[in-house]
């Protein structure tokens, strides 16, 4: 298989996709042995379907090489220049071939679990090995990340220069927990952290006004846009995509907010979620400079997308 050319540098009017997901069936057969790996990952690996309950769908088989590929097909594909994925599994030598293949086309954010006291040393091996920043699911796995035990994680974070994307509020995760769905409890890691960049992801799932009254606290806390963002049918008062970046624009400003599509590889890229965001703020009258940080700008700078750290790549 030809190696793929390394990518060049974004520019003005270019999309970066700062939120997607890789699931492929080598990469859950990589962690079905793991004792922590949640059983619906390991019922994947054993069926070769994942999704959500009721639309499982046919997980990829193909290796590192032919997996990144294929992501670069795609996206380039739905005019998307680079794309993000956010990592479930941590040390996953499967998602680092990945990466390496894909040279500079796709990047990822490692996932780590801030109870593990390892997971200082953890962070550091991955962003060594060419991750660009963390993503945590506390709703999910189900913490509070305002526990000072992790305390360590966002020192060792600060250290890096490691940012992060956090998912709170709603989620199609069965075993989510809502207790730990308000972004409000990242307040005294935003505040002591300054340094540090938190991206809620998918404007808050459904905890949008949360979102906004820490982003006015703590200047470092951004959006991203990423999904359907079918929690606006469970919001009140009633809200259409428009409202919801006019207040986050209003709140934070251009510079903190994230395009994003939530794409995964079960199902086709969501190139309807693509076009229609960049419609939405095109047609909100916003400057060609402001629709450009959010559609790329801000993707590159917070996680450094366009800078060659990837071990291995060209």
């Amino acid at each position: 298989m030809p190696k793929l050319a390394v990518a060049p540098p974004t520019s003005p009017g270019d999309a970066i996709d700062a939120h997607v997901h890789l699931f492929t069936l080598g990469l859950m057969m990589e962690m079905i042995e793991r004792p922590e790996t949640p059983q619906r990952f390991k019922d994947a690996a054993k069926s070769g379907k994942w999704g959500r309950r009721d639309q499982l769908q046919t997980l990829p088989d193909l290796t590192p090489e032919e997996c990144a590929a294929w992501y670069v097909e795609r996206i380039e594909a739905a005019n998307v220049a680079k794309a993000l994925i956010v990592s479930v599994f941590p040390e996953s030598q499967y998602t680092r071939d990945f990466l390496v293949a894909a040279n500079g086309h796709v990047h990822a954010l490692c996932n780590v679990d801030p109870r593990d006291p390892g997971s200082p040393a953890l962070l550091e091996r991955e962003m060594a090995a060419g991750y660009r920043g963390v993503k945590l699911y506390p709703v999910n796995r189900g913490y509070n990340l305002s526990d000072p035990a992790f305390r360590p994680l966002f020192e060792k974070a600060n250290e890096l220069k490691a940012n992060f994307i956090v998912h709170y509020g709603v989620t199609v995760d069965p075993t989510g927990d809502l207790r730990n769905a308000d972004p409000i409890d990242l307040s005294p890691v935003a505040r002591d952290f300054p340094n540090v960049t938190f991206v809620i992801a998918h404007f808050g799932a459904g905890w949008l006004d949360s979102v906004l009254r820490l982003a006015y606290q703590c200047k470092n806390v951004c959006v991203d846009t990423s999904g359907t963002n079918n929690w606006m049918d469970y919001y009140v008062p009633k809200m259409a995509l428009s409202d919801v970046f006019e207040r986050c624009l209003t709140a934070m400003g251009p510079e903190r907010v994230l395009f994003g599509t939530d794409s995964g590889t079960t199902a086709p890229y969501r190139h309807w979620i693509r076009y229609m965001q960049q419609r939405t703020i095109e047609e909100m009258g916003l400057s060609a400079r402001d629709v450009d940080l959010i559609m790329r700008g801000n993707a590159s700078r917070i996680f450094r997308l366009d800078e060659p750290l990837l071990p291995g790549g060209e």
